[in-house]
């Protein structure tokens, strides 16, 4: 019998191999060749592996990425085949979400790396303490997309991430992308291998070929997006322009149950139910999951030549899991991104006031160096100390939320309000002069003596010592204004002493 032989390296061959089992392609065997990334020693034993399979005439694809250098080790005289891409794990997820992945300083890991990860570590000559330090330089996470297919991945992952010190992120995913993109390379070859079959099979391959190229053109196509509503619209236009459908709606799982048609109510309720056929009405509809997750449902009637409708519901089937897929890595997005600023926000700000922090300040100040009609108040919440040693710390908090609420009210919201310390803040306000800074110092003083006019508790009687200084002119620095400001508010300090 016949044989394709697919060549894969060893880092993503576990879920290849997966996919064959399967699918129950006899015909088909994967082959791993080492990881020559992180060692390129090992170019030489894949090269042998290769031509052992050349010289024995054997029909065979290589899959890896366009740098890779296993392509410089394919013989130019042979029937192997390369398929490349930009990435050797494109297979995992959508380009544009794996860019947004490296760029973010993200290490993607295989499953193969992983299970063998301290193997790895020694072929590239390194101990842990070299390995955290080469790792650091150039990553700020690992990423692993887990499949489900190892159960000891999560260990492992664990395992590696203690060992270099470095956080993880798990993204789980389903291989369909990588079933359809097998199924393609599988009914291609076997069309070309077999044409001595009957014009029946041969048009039922073209058929199934032409199907799963169709999809895999679609996945690129669907899988480009980064957001559910401009994901949505292209799965329409699909709908429409392939199947000639006249009607598409998008029923959403979140909706609210009253909202949504009762066949579509029982599709989601009904766990072994994935979709409804309805040729009368010449409409389907399929349920959209994906990892046990529904998102909703796609309503599609209306068709041009419902003698089909069978067979488009089958097609659709197969779009419908690529759908769930992108929808679901779309949503592993949001959460980077979401993570990502609320890491950015808990960086930049007091945990307890809400006010930006030192951290920002700094990061401010180094930017911005134009100083001209900017004015710096400094402010000291007096006898905080008293307060946190006599009623306890927090008590001592109430008086600091105080303090921080009357300077969001009385500031602009493009003044910068800082707590630099247990007691002490800072705002800095551009385009204001000494007037306006006048201004600025009454309303404080004005809203401090509403809030205490409103207070039961004595101890929470609040003072605030204040100071501020105002430039017109670019002569002076920001750190001399801020100093005067510093020197003000330490003098009202010690006159309420007297």
């Amino acid at each position: 019998m016949d044989r394709l032989n697919i060549y894969i390296c060893e880092n993503f061959s576990t879920e290849f191999n997966k996919i064959i089992e399967q699918q129950g392609f006899d015909d088909v065997k994967i082959n791993s060749y080492p990881c020559i990334c992180e060692n390129k020693a090992k170019k030489i034993e894949a090269k042998a592996l290769l031509e052992k399979s050349m010289q024995n005439g054997d029909k065979g694809l290589v899959i890896c990425s366009k740098h890779c250098d296993v392509i410089s080790q394919v013989s130019e005289n042979t029937s192997f085949e390369i398929r490349s891409t930009n990435y050797c794990f494109n297979h995992l997820a959508s380009e544009q979400f794996i860019n947004y992945i490296l760029q973010r300083g993200g290490y993607i890991i295989g499953l193969g790396w992983l299970n063998n990860w301290r193997e790895h570590i020694k072929t590239a000559g390194f101990d842990r303490d070299t390995a955290i330090k080469f790792y650091k330089e150039f990553c700020k996470e690992l990423v692993f997309f887990d499949a489900d297919i190892d159960g000891n991945s999560q260990k492992n992952l664990k395992e590696l991430s203690e060992f270099l010190e470095l956080p993880y992120v798990v993204i789980p995913f389903e291989i369909e992308s990588l079933h359809l993109l097998l199924k393609s390379i599988v009914y291609g070859w076997r069309l070309n291998n077999h044409k001595e079959n009957c014009e029946k099979s041969i048009l039922e391959i073209q058929s199934q070929c032409a199907e799963y190229s169709a999809i895999l053109d679609l996945i690129g196509k669907i899988a480009s997006y980064t957001n559910k509503r401009d994901t949505i619209e292209k799965i329409k236009e699909i709908f429409i322009m392939i199947f000639g459908a006249q009607h598409f709606k998008y029923w959403n799982y979140d909706y609210e149950k009253d909202s949504l048609p009762r066949d579509i109510v029982k599709l989601f309720s009904v766990k072994e139910k994935s979709f409804i056929l309805n040729k009368d009405e010449n409409r389907f509809c399929i349920e959209i999951q994906h990892m046990d997750k529904i998102f909703g449902a796609i309503d599609v009637s209306g068709f041009l030549f419902s003698k089909y409708i069978e067979k488009y519901l089958n097609f659709a089937i197969e779009i419908v899991k690529i759908c769930g897929l992108v929808l679901s890595n779309i949503e592993q997005y949001e959460k980077l991104i979401n993570s990502e600023k609320e890491l950015q926000y808990i960086s930049f700000h007091d945990s307890l006031t809400g006010l930006y922090n030192r951290t920002y300040l700094k990061e401010m100040l180094s930017i911005s160096k134009d100083v001209k009609f900017l004015a710096v108040f400094m402010f000291d919440i007096d006898k905080l100390k008293y307060v946190n040693d006599n009623f306890g710390h927090a008590e001592g908090d109430k008086l600091i939320l105080s303090a921080a609420n009357i300077m969001k009210k009385c500031f602009r919201e493009s003044d910068t309000v800082a707590r630099i310390g247990g007691d002490e803040f800072l705002a800095i306000l551009p385009d204001c002069d000494i007037e306006m800074a006048e201004m600025f110092r009454q309303r404080i003083k004005e809203a401090v003596a509403i809030h205490n006019n409103n207070l039961s508790e004595k101890h929470l009687i609040l003072s605030i010592s204040v100071g501020f200084a105002v430039s017109e002119d670019n002569i002076d620095t920001l750190d001399n204004i801020m100093k005067k400001a510093d020197e003000l508010m330490y003098v009202d300090k010690m006159g309420k002493r007297r």
